[in-house]
């Protein structure tokens, strides 16, 4: 492991839209075994290991400490990507809580994706308070459904749906910013749980719930169409489901709803969080007229001027709103604040992320600048394609 493996790989699936491309893996393996788990396609743990990698809190110190001496902000820290970071070999080897207090130590902000309970553990509860208190920690908690027979099914080692929102409500009573993460979000099944876990999720105290549609291979559509309460989604796969790589030069056999059936479901989902007082966003998906949180990963909540963003396609798109025309990365790049790290700014940093971000922010340039056709692919709302 180098310091490389801080920063997500960059792509076309992410780059555009991700705010948050560092993060923290101290496992390759998970123990949920879910079903619709994309990190399967990715990790490197094998089935018979616990996947601990213990080099992840000396590599990350260390890089705390560089961006210390050099006083230097980050993009935030993701806890994690891949895993479960809180799942039961934790309680073990303790590496999340580890980065945890190494956030808390170096004043760095993270964000923690999890289903697990174990953060109800006093002392992680404890670190978890510091890590607030002080604006530094966001924990977005994962759900599809809040039936406990599908749930079995579909994550048979994570806790139920309902010890989740147990944890979200108390986690929330430590003043903490909890998420829902509708992620993913299974048609013929989370749709039609939707106004109930948005109703929990308000008396839970979460702030904001951000939804990312399932994306899995075709042959496993078969699994949710015996799970679905209605199963026509299913049963012509050409009807509603596309390609999930926007690129056509590389077909994936890996699919998604199309962009009708989301519309549908995101205005519906949009409108519940309203009643609810909750915030609204997408994950990865362009629908930025239908956001009404400040960011989608929730980074608002975190303190002001303790974090920067990288540009995205959401700047893209705040730009054409204000400007009535979709900017070159140049003409984008004048209008951020020092809130943002691009372009120069990014060679402060130690070369291995220094590599990855300046190929992150590649992929939005070439977007804006050579490859304008992919607009109405990643903004499949927009309203002027290719301008």
């Amino acid at each position: 492991m180098g310091l490389e493996s801080f920063a997500i790989n960059p792509s076309i699936n992410v780059s555009p839209y991700c705010y948050s491309i560092f993060r923290i893996e101290p496992y390759s393996s998970c123990g949920h075994r879910c079903i619709y788990c994309f990190g399967r396609w990715y990790r490197s743990g094998s089935e018979g290991s616990d996947g601990a990698d213990f080099n992840v809190i000396r590599i990350f110190k260390k890089l705390l400490k560089f961006l210390r001496r050099r006083m230097l902000k980050t993009i935030p820290f993701r806890l994690s990507t891949l895993i479960d970071p809180f799942q039961p070999v934790e309680e073990k080897h303790q590496l999340s809580r580890h980065v945890m207090s190494l956030c808390l130590k170096y004043e760095t902000p993270l964000i923690i994706n999890t289903k697990s309970t174990l953060l109800l553990r006093d002392d992680l509860l404890r670190v978890l308070g510091d890590l607030a208190s002080r604006g530094l920690i966001i924990v977005q908690i994962s759900l599809s459904t809040i039936n406990d027979r599908i749930a079995r099914v579909l994550e048979p080692n994570a806790p139920p749906p309902i010890k989740r929102l147990d944890a979200a409500e108390r986690l929330s009573r430590e003043n903490v910013p909890v998420i829902i993460r509708l992620q993913p979000l299974i048609p013929g099944i989370t749709d039609f749980e939707v106004e109930d876990i948005i109703e929990q999720a308000h008396n839970a105290g979460v702030r904001q719930i951000i939804v990312e549609s399932l994306r899995d291979e075709i042959e496993n559509m078969r699994i949710y169409e015996e799970l679905a309460y209605e199963k026509s989604a299913y049963t012509d796969l050409n009807k509603l489901w596309i390609s999930y790589s926007p690129s056509v030069e590389v077909p994936s056999k890996i699919i998604r709803p199309g962009v009708n059936w989301r519309v549908k479901i995101y205005e519906e989902i949009r409108n519940l969080c309203r009643k609810h007082g909750l915030e609204f966003s997408t994950c990865k998906e362009g629908f930025y007229n239908y956001h009404t949180a400040e960011n989608c990963c929730g980074l608002h909540y975190l303190e002001n001027g303790k974090y920067l963003l990288r540009p995205t396609l959401h700047e893209a798109w705040m730009y054409h709103e204000r400007y009535g025309r979709l900017p070159r990365f140049d003409e984008l790049s004048t209008s951020l604040t020092d809130a943002y790290l691009f372009g120069d700014g990014l060679k402060q940093y130690p070369r291995p992320l220094k590599k990855k971000m300046m190929s992150h922010e590649k992929i939005l340039r070439d977007v804006l600048d050579e490859r304008r056709e992919m607009i109405k692919v990643l903004l499949p709302l927009f309203p002027e394609f290719g301008r």
